[in-house]
């Protein structure tokens, strides 16, 4: 009898402490615990942020650092003078950099490199009007909810977003890149939007996917643009584009809409062995080296390919 109520009150201590086990337990436990007014003191003070396996508690905040001033009569534009470096970390709260207040909006410049390399985001990215005169590195990083990057302009730093994976609504438009821009590899679960960005120097999009609609209207490729091997579940839309460098959509799937209205594609334009099965139309587009009609683009069964009132200048 003894025996059988020392085992009992033996399982009770050991399910007790399990229990208590569980309740202590937080996600990312394996990951040190850092909280995010640690690094708004480093942002505050221009000091460098440098973390690695850590679960970020709070929001970051770009907006308080110190160097600011009053650009307009509706404008705080605040410089941030740390190299902010986070590898493998998850972030919990927002990340703000753009934010708008009673009086002012103000916004964010990133005068040193900013990273967050494989890197999940569980909240709201709001860099919207930031500038970056460095490196932008958010390669193989997953963004759980919204991603606000309009109307950011960036210096010849690279703006890196390879292997990153977006699974809410994302904006890019009316960006100013001024650097190498790679997009490669990256998946966008909903709608996402570049319309009327300029990219200054290359820009890769190749083995991207898109897994809703993407609109890319009267933005401008000043160099060289790869889409290869890309994906396009939904609609895709580059009305009103220009492209002024090499252009390739080698091996690329287009499904259901796929629309090139009214571009204009100086340089060589390839679209040899893509896919088509859907719509894809490049009415009143002009191109000045290829021909829309040697594309060798490979359409399925009850597909069209429409080049209405499209010009080919090439002499051959």
């Amino acid at each position: 009898m003894k025996k059988i109520f020392f085992y009992s009150f033996l399982i009770l201590i050991l399910a007790t402490a399990c229990k208590n086990n569980i309740k202590q337990k937080i996600p990312d436990a394996g990951n040190k615990i850092i909280q995010a007014s640690e690094i708004n003191r480093k942002i505050k003070k221009g000091e460098a942020v440098l973390m690695r396996n850590a679960a970020i508690l709070g929001d970051i905040d770009f907006t308080l650092a110190e160097n600011s001033n009053i650009i307009n009569s509706g404008q705080i534009k605040h410089y941030v003078n740390s190299s902010v470096t986070l590898y493998d970390c998850t972030i919990k709260g927002k990340v703000i950099a753009c934010k708008k207040t009673k009086n002012f909006l103000e916004i964010s410049k990133f005068n040193k490199n900013i990273t967050f390399v494989n890197c999940t985001f569980q909240d709201t990215v709001d860099f919207s009007n930031s500038e970056f005169t460095e490196l932008v590195n958010f390669s193989n990083s997953l963004f759980q909810n919204y991603v606000d990057f309009k109307s950011v302009g960036t210096g010849r730093g690279r703006f890196l977003f390879t292997g990153t994976h977006f699974i809410k609504f994302s904006k890019f438009d009316l960006m100013n890149i001024g650097g190498f821009s790679d997009f490669s590899n990256a998946v966008f679960d909903e709608d996402v939007l570049f319309q009327s960005s300029k990219f200054e120097y290359p820009a890769r999009f190749a083995v991207i996917k898109f897994n809703k609609n993407a609109i890319f209207t009267n933005t401008k490729f000043y160099d060289d643009v790869f889409f290869n091997y890309s994906e396009f579940a939904r609609s895709i839309k580059f009305n009103s584009s220009v492209f002024r460098g090499r252009t390739e959509f080698i091996k690329s799937k287009f499904n259901m809409i796929s629309e090139f209205k009214n571009c204009l594609f100086l340089c060589e334009t390839k679209f040899s062995d893509a896919e088509l099965k859907g719509i894809l139309t490049f009415e009143n587009s002009i191109f000045y080296i290829s021909n829309p009609e040697k594309f060798k683009i490979k359409i399925s069964d009850g597909s069209d390919y429409i080049l209405d009132k499209t010009q080919s200048l090439i002499k051959n």
